[in-house]
């Protein structure tokens, strides 16, 4: 399985010159003071909290601190409300929502964030979008009124609670194969447990209008709603692992996240046989498109934006070092494989 952080080197292919390598014992400079994949540079696609690695970064103020949680409700009216991720400055008060791929395919269009999916044809699958929370949360209630791209078998739509580096998530997601159906899932310490999956069946197609999704997050327990009505609650009592005397219970600060993926043509018979296949394409000519009408952040009382979250001033230009650009979508986050029962592996956002 390819998780983000490790697919980040393979999907960059070529990089520019002005990249700075180091080894995995050196560190980087001041001009370009975060490490991530062996490679340093000074913008949010290296610097950014849960990106960064801050043991081999320049120094232990490199890498940007969690954003902390602010309550809030996005309606997308404006298109500062999602940018790309490489012309973000560090202040997500201005820029809420960053779009994690190159070229973005996530755009603010007729009042809703709009995620979109083409064909790839150097990859012969569809290249998607991934879009991730500029504030972090540890807690609360979050709300998406989300119309997904069910249309097709072999897309996938996703509302997602994750940290990247512990593998804790929360999630909804939504197969093309089932255009009433709407999946819960959650995970701890990056550990594929597929069968705490639960599915719900809407009364009406997911993709022919907006429905409200809300995660309900609490130190004790998750609660999952569809439309203000209760699907699932998962207790952290009910979670305890005598084998490894833990909580297998998601606790670490993430962020929200959305993402539109190609599952049908993935190659991996299990996320196909999950999602549908083959994913139509009608000889390049289809693409597909998940929207999200707003979304409501209510903090948890305990978890409100830290001094930590202090605005960090975009570096200038002759400060940063041009990033790499990352084309590759598939190999760069959305990698779903079979484990050795042929199961479906874990995509990663």
């Amino acid at each position: 399985m390819m998780k983000f952080s490790s697919a980040f080197a393979a999907a960059v292919g070529i990089l520019f010159a002005s990249s700075t390598a180091v080894s995995a014992q050196s560190t980087c400079n001041e001009w370009s003071p975060c490490f991530r994949e062996g490679y340093c540079d000074a913008d949010a696609m290296f610097c950014l909290w849960g990106l960064c690695d801050e043991t081999k970064s320049f120094n232990s103020t490199s890498c940007w601190k969690p954003e902390g949680c602010s309550s809030q409700t996005v309606v997308f009216d404006n298109s500062a409300d999602v940018v790309p991720i490489r012309s973000y400055g560090g202040n997500p008060n201005t820029s809420p929502f960053l779009s994690i791929f190159e070229p973005s395919h996530a755009s603010v269009a007729n009042g809703a964030l709009e995620l979109q999916m083409t064909y790839d044809a150097a990859q012969k699958k569809g290249f998607g979008a991934t879009v991730d929370a500029a504030h972090t949360i540890q807690y609360g209630k979050v709300t998406a009124r989300v119309k997904t791209a069910s249309v097709a078998p072999g897309v996938v739509s996703s509302f997602i609670i994750r940290n990247d580096v512990t593998g804790d998530e929360i999630d909804f997601e939504w197969v093309g194969k089932a255009p009433r159906e709407v999946q819960t899932n959650f995970y701890f310490n990056d550990i594929l447990d597929y069968t705490q999956m639960v599915p719900y069946v809407l009364q009406s197609d997911t993709s022919a209008d907006y429905h409200d999704y809300t995660i309900d997050w609490t130190a004790e327990a998750i609660t999952w709603l569809v439309d203000g009505v209760v699907i699932r609650t998962v207790k952290k009592a009910d979670t305890f692992d005598a084998a490894s005397n833990s909580y297998k219970f998601p606790t670490s600060e993430a962020r929200v996240a959305f993402s539109i993926w190609d599952a049908g043509n993935s190659g991996a018979q299990g996320t196909q046989e999950w999602a549908g296949y083959p994913t139509p394409w009608n000889n390049g000519a289809a693409s597909y498109k998940m929207f999200v009408d707003s979304v409501s952040v209510q903090c948890d009382g305990s978890a409100m934006p830290s001094e930590s979250s202090a605005t960090v001033a975009e570096p200038s230009a002759t400060d940063a070092v041009t990033p790499p650009v990352v084309t590759d979508q598939a190999s760069y986050t959305q990698s779903p494989m079979t484990d050795s029962t042929g199961k479906k592996c874990r995509p990663h956002y």
